[in-house]
């Protein structure tokens, strides 16, 4: 799905209008393959999305200084502590935009769209370098090592290349996540965080309308433990410290293999989830939610 201010050109009613529906995605089989699968013909809706994004890309793009004065996910800047002197009621200044994020994400309100497949590269690679995975004071944040993974196709136009991956969670098993899928909020939600290649880094890219794209996966709770996590849950109590860091081996990620072959997300157009709530963000959110302990949460909440 697309969160989209521009104009809808709809075939039946040819209307011009604000729809900030998002659209849901499919868009055939989420493999390394170049081939791109679906078919554009008779859809109307991809018509609406191609439109969207062609106007888009004739929007004068920021020159960096749009959000220079703007530290991205900077400790100091915020804090999720209701209480706290930048705590979220103080957000407002910043978060005040017209396509903020999260959002719930909903069936009802989407527009169903075909897309060519969503390519990942080196996400889940077993590296031999392992992986750093480092506390920021707000969540537990996993850096790549060696060769940058990276994500093509699917509604986006160039490729984008992994910076980081961190974890959203609550206090409770069921709460954690900053997206909600038909009002329904998970016990966890991963952001992999990517940087338009183009413009070489997170800091360059964040002065850019479409400078970055997060891929969003949902962890729904279980009883039962995934032993996929083990490398990263087992590995939190080392970096129980804000600014901690800890190495992780080197098969810590494998279990985003599992989206390879999803077919289904949603994805629309809005901004980082906090201070300076840029509205610089791609957003696909895969429908399919990941499976975490109860336990696992919780090991998670001690940070």
């Amino acid at each position: 799905m697309i969160y989209c201010s521009l104009w809808e050109f709809n075939s039946t009613s040819k209307r011009m209008a604000g729809d900030k529906r998002p659209q849901t995605g499919r868009g055939g089989t989420q493999t390394k393959s170049n081939s791109p699968s679906g078919s554009m013909a008779g859809n109307p809706r991809l018509v609406y999305f191609l439109l969207c994004y062609l106007l888009l890309g004739m929007l004068p793009q920021s020159s960096g200084t749009e959000y220079s004065d703007k530290v991205i996910m900077n400790a100091t800047r915020y804090s999720y502590d209701m209480k706290a002197p930048v705590g979220p009621p103080m957000w407002r200044d910043d978060c005040l935009g017209q396509r903020q994020s999260p959002i719930n994400l909903d069936d009802v309100d989407s527009i169903s769209t075909v897309f060519p497949p969503l390519e990942w590269y080196g996400h889940w690679d077993n590296r031999e370098e392992g992986f750093m995975m480092r506390n920021t004071w707000h969540s537990a944040e996993v850096e790549y090592m060696g060769e940058m993974p990276f994500i093509k196709g699917g509604p986006l136009t160039a490729e984008y290349i992994l910076a980081q991956v961190h974890f959203h969670w609550g206090t409770s098993g069921n709460s954690g996540s900053e997206h909600s899928l038909d009002t329904h909020f998970f016990g966890m939600e991963a952001h992999l965080v990517h940087y338009k290649a183009e413009y070489g880094s997170v800091s360059a890219a964040a002065g850019r309308l479409d400078g970055l794209v997060v891929v969003g996966i949902f962890f729904r709770s279980s009883r039962g433990n995934n032993p996929e996590l083990n490398g990263i849950v087992s590995k939190l109590e080392e970096i129980i410290e804000g600014n901690n860091s800890t190495r992780i081996n080197g098969d810590a990620m494998e279990w985003l293999e599992g989206y390879s072959d999803m077919q289904n997300y949603y994805t629309y157009l809005g901004s980082l989830t906090t201070p300076p709530c840029s509205e610089i963000v791609t957003w696909i959110v895969m429908k399919e939610p990941a499976i975490i302990g109860e336990r696992q949460v919780f090991n998670e909440s001690s940070l």
